[in-house]
């Protein structure tokens, strides 16, 4: 442990109350270094969802503080701007960069236009001068999530400027060519080749920043992680106060994370109305952001389909900690069908219940998931051997025990947030010797 205290800075496109796994891993990272003494600041955005970052809020809500301090944390949130035509001209920005990447230009034609208009991605009020101050004053940079290549950007530009190390988490998704394309712009490629230390969430991922002609030697792959409860507190198998609440009948599949294509919401729902169809009584229940897009295609779907989905469909949108974790013991198992995870954090939370789990075989998933172990693998996007996974849990009892047994005991193994904490405090202080 570092006996100097260190000030870090983070910068992330948005922090809790926004729900996702870059926010827990940081909020994890973030009171744990506090804890040990040292000076922690986040800037942010002052997006509660998604969806804030191109449409504006609703004049009824609560505006986020720009500054406040959490448990010893101290979070600077950058208000969004809203250039009109809001909230087209984010859409129309974004395709204009992925449209240069794909179009075959030279990365010298590339670069300097890529840059221009990350910095519209996400427009933000004051974030040059918040650069500057925060930047000069913290003795590291660590800067999350690349998708977001303005903020990215321009926190390893500000590093770079001040002489600061910078260390860099892109949370790179390896879905088709569309989804790389949010993470392998020239520009984003460059801050990751100037980087001092680069971390990856799975050896895949790792792989894939190789590629961009990176040194192996500054790349480190950094795993999410849970927290294990108590000693003596074992969560219940089941939930039956919950199932009651939402009214869950048959066999319940749980769903956690943004309800869309890409993250397989999509499919899940195709493959349930299935085996509904074939005379299986399963129940979907969905908690996570993007409930209206996984809405508008259930009401998009076939007749027969739907009509099969009837009373079958729980969404739940954005929920609490407490909430999931009672959704999570409440199921019969957790389908992750994603092509968009660099990980799966959701897959260790569905194991600290000893729930059997399904995962597309895509991205980091496969590293996490041992098919026959601790959970099935299936194609993305194909929803009859999706269906005939979750047949084979929800039917052979003994399969899903032994899956989820498995899955526990390997999570509390390898994958706590503690662990992930003393690979980064190594990483932490690598950089700062070597700066």
């Amino acid at each position: 442990m570092m006996k100097k205290r260190i000030h870090y800075l983070f910068v992330i496109p948005a922090y809790v109350p926004f729900a996702g796994g870059a926010q827990t891993f940081l909020q994890s990272m973030a009171q744990r270094l506090v804890d040990d003494g040292h000076r922690v600041t986040i800037l942010t955005t002052n997006a509660r969802r998604m969806q804030d970052f191109w449409r504006p809020p609703g004049k009824d809500e609560c505006p986020l503080p720009r500054e406040e301090t959490l448990e010893g944390v101290q979070v600077k949130r950058l208000p969004l701007a809203y250039p009109p035509p809001a909230p087209y001209l984010f859409g129309i920005l974004r395709r204009a960069s992925h449209g240069l990447h794909g179009s075959g230009l030279s990365p010298r034609l590339q670069r300097p236009l890529l840059r221009r208009l990350s910095g519209w991605m996400p427009p933000l009020k004051g974030g040059g001068a918040a650069f500057r101050r925060l930047v000069s004053q913290a003795d590291l940079v660590h800067a999350v999530d690349s998708s977001w290549d303005g903020l990215f950007t321009s926190a390893a530009n500000a590093a770079h400027r001040y002489g600061k190390p910078f260390v860099a988490q892109p949370l790179m998704h390896l879905g088709d060519a569309r989804v790389r394309a949010h993470f392998q712009m020239v520009h984003q490629v460059d801050t990751y080749r100037h980087a001092d230390a680069l971390l990856a969430l799975s050896a895949k991922e790792a792989e894939a920043l190789a590629r961009l002609a990176i040194p192996q030697e500054r790349i480190y792959i950094l795993p999410m992680g849970i927290d294990p409860p108590p000693l003596g507190a074992e969560h219940a198998p089941s939930d039956a106060r919950f199932r009651q609440e939402h009214t869950l009948q048959g066999y319940v599949v749980a769903f956690l994370g943004a309800n869309t294509y890409d993250k397989g919401a999509f499919t899940l729902a195709r493959a349930v109305a299935r085996l509904n169809q074939e005379g299986e009584e399963v129940t979907l229940v969905c908690a996570g952001p993007a409930r209206e897009e996984l809405i508008a295609y259930l009401q998009g779907m076939p007749a027969q389909e739907r009509d099969a989905l009837r009373d079958r469909v729980r969404l739940l949108g954005l929920v609490d900690e407490g909430t999931k974790h009672r959704m999570l013991a409440a199921c019969d198992l957790l389908a992750l069908p994603s092509q968009v995870d660099a990980f799966g954090i959701v897959l260790l939370e569905a194991w600290l219940h000893a729930k059997p789990v399904i995962g597309a075989d895509a991205g980091g998933i496969p590293e996490l998931v041992t098919p026959g172990e601790t959970g099935l693998l299936v194609p993305f996007g194909d929803v009859q051997a999706l269906a005939s996974a979750i047949r084979k849990l929800v039917t052979d009892h003994g399969l899903a025990a032994r899956l989820g047994a498995a899955g526990r005991q390997r999570t509390l193994k390898h994958y706590t947030w503690e662990r992930t904490y003393r690979q980064l405090l190594g990483v932490y202080e690598s950089v700062l010797r070597s700066a």
